[in-house]
Parts: structure tokens; sequence; C-alpha cells
């Protein structure tokens, strides 16, 4: 299994670093958050083996000794220890990044109908899925992450056993999942996001594929009032827990809720806070490190 997913800050051209690390599963996100904030160019994740090698670009000048102790007490503070061998530096040659990075990215087949296209790739002569236009950008969510692919694939199945009706995307970043559940048929969509970035970025998204009109993004940290038929959550196993009781007070009767965001060994965790609420597993689908989860309310005698 393969795959990249690569945020560009900017484009340069200059003689510059790279600095990969070999981590596990549940280091991607801090490692991303420190290189970004010690001034990475961009930063890309890739899946090698049972591995994630995550990546980040800098100027020739770095003081890469002080990066790498930087690093490890950051991932200190975190609990977090990289092996042996894990910080690699290579000296890459003078070129265009912001257009070479696009080299390795490839369309990317999600469920049996949906294909998310980069704008600068044609969609394959003959396509018969549904292509949504997504760039990796700031907001996460291009759809080759394992907890947006598992959401994704639960909405076309949710939708394929009847009606979406009224949906939450709690915590959209990019959009995706709200964008994909408006083209699955979605009465109306509402996407939450704290980020004003990612707000920004799932409303361009929203408009470049056509369901901007039936798509409402409010930035917000809380559960918008209302029910709602379908009610999307890709965010921390932490914040799922201290947020269960308004997301299940927000579910329609007969309606489901998809939670991602949770490590393999968090899936347990969440889903008894979730089922305290009043809500019952229905279907757990496990992405690489990652478990997504369909839960739907406990019918009342």
């Amino acid at each position: 299994m393969g795959g990249v997913v690569i945020v560009v800050v900017g484009g340069w051209n200059q003689m510059t670093w790279e600095l990969r690390l070999g981590v596990d599963w549940a280091f991607g996100d801090p490692v991303e958050a420190f290189l970004t904030e010690e001034g990475s160019m961009g930063v890309s994740t890739a899946v090698e083996g049972d591995r994630l090698v995550v990546s980040g670009y800098f100027p020739a000048e770095v003081e890469r000794g002080g990066l790498e102790i930087r690093l490890m007490l950051a991932l200190a503070a975190e609990g977090l220890t990289l092996d042996p061998g894990a910080v690699a530096w290579k000296w890459l040659e003078e070129r265009d990044w912001a257009e070479a990075w696009k080299e390795n990215y490839q369309p990317v087949a999600v469920g049996r109908r949906l294909l998310i296209v980069p704008s600068w790739l044609s969609v394959p002569e003959g396509e018969s899925r549904m292509v949504i236009r997504m760039d990796p950008e700031m907001a996460f969510g291009s759809g080759t992450h394992g907890t947006t692919r598992g959401c994704l694939e639960l909405l076309e199945e949710v939708a394929e056993a009847g009606a979406l009706g009224r949906v939450l995307d709690m915590g959209s970043g990019s959009g995706v999942l709200a964008i994909w559940a408006a083209m699955l048929g979605a009465d109306e969509v509402i996407a939450t996001d704290l980020d004003p970035v990612a707000v920004e970025t799932a409303a361009r998204n929203a408009e470049c594929n056509g369901v901007a009109e039936r798509l409402r993004i409010v930035e917000c940290s809380v559960v918008p009032e209302g029910r709602y038929r379908t009610i999307v959550a890709n965010i921390l196993a932490s914040v799922l827990m201290s947020c269960a009781g308004s997301l299940v007070a927000a579910l329609e009767p007969g309606g489901q809720l998809i939670l991602s965001g949770i490590l393999r060994e968090q899936a347990r965790e969440v889903q008894l806070a979730f089922e305290g609420e009043g809500v019952r597993l229905e279907r757990t689908l496990f992405r690489e490190e990652w478990a997504v989860l369909l839960l739907k309310p406990v019918e009342r005698s």
C-alpha cells in the first residue's frame, strides 16, 4: 500500500534540505505540526510498509542540529520517542518544488463511486466514477488519509441504504466529506470548523464542485443547533468523547453517526463513551491504523 499527502505552503526555487522522519502512525500529526511551526516550506506524508514517513523542506541555511534537538524535546513532551535512525536529511538540488511535488500525486479512488482528482490533472478518459476536484492544501482532508477515506466510504454505504437527510460535518477541514454528502443527495449539509483557513478552503472547494448552494460552512467549535439525520465527525478521539452527548442529542431518531480520527486502540473507549449516551455500534471500519465507527440510536420500546 502506498500514498502521499502533501501540503505546500509556498513555492520556492533554491537549494533545499529535505528532513525525512520514519514514525509510527500515531506520531504523524504532532510531527507535521512541529515541522510547520519550525518553518518548513512544505510537509509531505507517505506510507511505506507499516510506517509513516513525514518529510519537511527547509532552506539551505537551516541549523539542522538545533532543529533535531527541538524535535526530540517536543515529542518527549508528548510522551513520544523516535527510533534510532528515524531522522534523515537529504540535500535537494535547485528546482521548482511548488511544481515538482505534484509529480507524485495521482487521482484517488474511494469506495465504489468516488474519484478525487487534483486540479492540475485531467479526469481519466472513460471514468465512470463521480469526481470531486480537491487539491491538497493547508486544510486537512484531501481523501488519502485513512480517517477521511473511511468516512467517505461509510457515507456512500449509508446513502445507498437510505436517504442521508440533513447532514452535519463536524471538523470539516477541506470540506471533502461535506461535498461528498451533498453529491450523494443530502437535503442540506452544515459543515463546521474552528480554523478560519479551513472554512475558507471548504467554501472554495464547495464552489469548485458545484454544491455551494446546498452546503453551509460555519466557523465554530460546538455542535450547531438543530437535528440531523446523518452526522459525520472526523476529529480527535478525545474531542469526540468530550462532545458525545451533544452529538447524540443532535441526531434524529433512526439517524446515523460516523466517527473517525480514532486510532485502533482508542476505538473501544470511544464506542463506550457514545453508547453511554444512547447509541449502539453498527459497524467498525479499519483503515491503516485508524478506526471509523458507525453508530445508530438505540430503539426505545
